[in-house]
């Protein structure tokens, strides 16, 4: 069977309608799917008008986990550190304990978020924009958790968003560098910036993703390794493990893209109470 001739291409109104209409179209479970997106699409309030999200999806490789994450290899020993964050006797390499995550605290509580701050927000997320020269509207809200500037730039949608998003998390981190400048003494408010809708879909499908890696972890047993993600997607992942009673993560790695690890809570993690 040739996995060039199986991939199809599939539109719909948001990406779980597409993966919906993939899996249906195949035969298979969404966690059985390798997903490819190949257009993130545009609302209908960008200035392009209404474009649908438009992924590939193929059978994916039975050794890999759903959206790009990879099982452990099982014949490699399982990690295990002692109190001393040393490796245990499962091999001589010595290094620092990975550090155990569960919801990230709130930077700012939301009820000091103030109008004005939202503007200033707002309005520094527009000059970027116009240093970088691309035509585009800036809306900012309050929200439960934070402040979310939504962008439009039309037929510049796709270049802020980038590969894999990759521009639009750097230019959430500029932003989010910038504001802390303006209040070195204050803990700055949690941000999120979306370009044409683009963070939702992302967002859905990294706690589909995370869902399914909790409930393959729960089932063998083995540790799921996510591959390396920015702090953003790394904060989506750990707050849905967070809500599934008996689980935990742990990030692995250095510099800004890390592992985020899915596994049973350990006895000691699963009899503390809650902070």
């Amino acid at each position: 069977m040739n996995p060039e001739e199986d991939r199809i291409q599939v539109e719909a109104e948001s990406f779980q309608d597409a993966v919906a209409a993939a899996s249906a179209q195949l035969g298979l479970k969404s966690t059985e799917l390798a997903i490819e997106i190949v257009d993130p699409g545009a609302s209908e309030s960008s200035s392009t008008g209404y474009r649908p999200v438009r992924i590939r999806a193929w059978r994916r490789d039975p050794d890999t986990s759903p959206d790009g994450v990879r099982k452990p290899d099982p014949g490699a020993p399982r990690r295990s550190y002692d109190d001393g964050g040393r490796r245990s006797s499962h091999g001589p390499a010595r290094r620092p304990a990975p550090v155990s995550y569960g919801p990230p605290p709130a930077p700012m509580d939301p009820e000091k978020i103030t109008p004005e701050l939202v503007e200033q927000v707002r309005t520094l997320a527009e000059g970027i924009l116009k240093h970088m020269e691309f035509p585009s509207t800036v809306d900012a809200e309050k929200t439960k958790h934070g402040i979310r500037v939504a962008i439009q730039a039309g037929n510049w949608d796709q270049y802020l968003i980038g590969p894999d998003g990759e521009t639009l998390a750097a230019l959430q981190h500029i932003l989010g560098r910038m504001i802390r400048a303006k209040m070195p003494d204050d803990a700055p408010p949690r941000l999120e910036v979306d370009v044409a809708g683009y963070r939702d879909r992302q967002i859905e499908a990294l706690r589909e993703m995370a869902r399914g890696l909790i409930e393959e972890a729960r089932g063998s047993g083995e540790e799921v390794t996510t591959d390396p993600l920015p702090a953003s997607e790394r904060r989506i992942v750990h707050l849905e493990v967070a809500e599934a009673t008996g689980m935990e993560t742990v990030t692995i790695g250095d510099g800004h893209y890390k592992r985020v690890v899915i596994r049973r809570a350990s006895a000691d993690t699963a009899s503390k109470s809650p902070q």
